[in-house]
């Protein structure tokens, strides 16, 4: 009686320290002096573009809140809410903006831009879950060609137009293909700290097959000189896997604390 009554208080115990490990296997936040670092190491130059649609380069801060989560084998991480974002000028006008929702989870959107507008050349989305027994990284890329409007100078509030994008995750064979219907919403007064900036509201919906099967909304408040001040994403994701098929699901939002950014 006694051995089987420590047996259930070790199997209870085993079980309470995976349960622990498991809840505690979640993503947080990014520290801000670690992006810093990262801009730094990543740094194309001192100098970068200086042209229409083009923020200073740096990291900047925002904030916000949202979740993301795998329905097999049941598991969720949270977004925020620190989500430094970070601008770095590369060459002939273009820039990458990386967003990183936590330590797990960052999104890098490859941007170009000229006095005819700004365009999306492709990205990178970065993920990664902890199973306590085994952690999962997948890495996936994505290209747009011809090159995704963003912004277009002589655009108007209810222009629509369309994409198309394709990419590949390190961890699903095949290819994903998303497309996109962009409409120009019109233009918004967005609060940033203490004041209230102009900016453009740009909505996407997307149907995404292939290798994924689902859809992505995106609203992004975005200045005239292409600095993301505001934003609120719906994913929904099915893909296939040895267990069946797995659902991805990503909903937050973020929203830009300073217009400037931060120092070295």
């Amino acid at each position: 009686m006694l051995t089987g009554l420590a047996l259930v208080v070790v199997l209870a115990a085993a079980l309470g320290g995976f349960a622990y490990l498991w809840s505690r296997s979640g993503a947080r936040p990014v520290d801000l002096d670690n992006a810093r670092r990262r801009f730094l190491e990543e740094r194309v130059a001192s100098e970068g573009p200086d042209g229409p649609y083009t923020p200073p380069e740096g990291v900047y801060v925002y904030r916000g809140s949202g979740s993301e989560s795998l329905s097999s084998p049941p598991k969720s991480q949270a977004e925020g809410p620190e989500m430094p974002g970070t601008v770095t000028h590369g060459t002939d006008g273009c820039y990458a903006f990386r967003l990183d929702y936590s330590t797990n989870h960052y999104r890098v959107w490859n941007l170009c831009a000229d006095e005819t507008g700004l365009r999306e050349t492709g990205g990178s989305v970065f993920q990664k879950w902890d199973f306590v027994v085994s952690t999962i990284d997948t890495l996936a890329q994505t290209r747009c060609a011809p090159p995704a409007v963003v912004i277009a100078a002589d655009m108007v509030p209810g222009d629509r137009w369309e994409s198309r994008c394709e990419g590949d995750n390190s961890a699903i064979s095949g290819t994903t293909v998303t497309d996109s219907v962009h409409r120009f919403v019109g233009w918004d007064r967005v609060r940033v700290g203490d004041d209230r900036l102009d900016a453009m509201h740009l909505r996407r919906r997307a149907a995404i097959s292939g290798a994924q099967i689902g859809t992505e909304s995106f609203d992004l408040w975005i200045t005239g000189d292409g600095l993301i001040v505001k934003g609120r994403q719906r994913i929904v994701l099915d893909s296939d896997s040895p267990i069946g098929k797995v659902t991805y699901t990503q909903a937050g939002e973020f929203s830009l604390v300073r217009a400037t950014p931060e120092g070295p």
